[in-house]
């Protein structure tokens, strides 16, 4: 159980590193069916609705999966008037886990290619920990 709660702090700490670095309202890790498995997000945030997303990610990705027959989910980027949600699949052996992250809407290319490499580092700095909790 110890081991659960440690994988858990650091992937929290990954999250809280690129919400600082990227200025983002909210990111989380999840199981590929939606269960939050950490999350940082910018105290005005509901919890609840921080994992809502990821859990509604999760979903329609799944469903789209099926409904259209396409592959797995590699990424999926959502654009609203006022706010970004990214989301990364991370597959670790034969379960899948996301990555998705609420920013405010990218102000240039440089921008957006700098989330995309915050999103990657996360990506890399996840995997050995999502490794560990899927083999639970």
């Amino acid at each position: 159980m110890e081991g659960i709660k440690l994988s858990t702090d650091l992937l929290q700490q990954i999250l809280e590193e690129i919400n600082e670095r990227g200025k983002f309202r909210a990111s989380l890790f999840a199981t590929g069916d939606g269960l939050v498995l950490a999350s940082a997000r910018n105290p005005s945030l509901n919890e609840k609705v921080v994992a809502a997303m990821g859990s509604l990610l999760a979903e329609a990705a799944e469903k789209a999966k099926q409904e259209i027959n396409l592959s797995d989910m590699v990424s999926v980027k959502i654009l609203y008037k006022d706010g970004l949600l990214l989301c990364r699949q991370i597959p670790v052996k034969k379960t899948g886990f996301l990555l998705a992250v609420l920013a405010d809407v990218p102000t240039g290319d440089d921008f957006e290619k700098y989330n995309d490499d915050l999103l990657k580092w996360a990506v890399e700095n996840s995997k050995k920990l999502l490794e560990d909790l899927s083999a639970l």
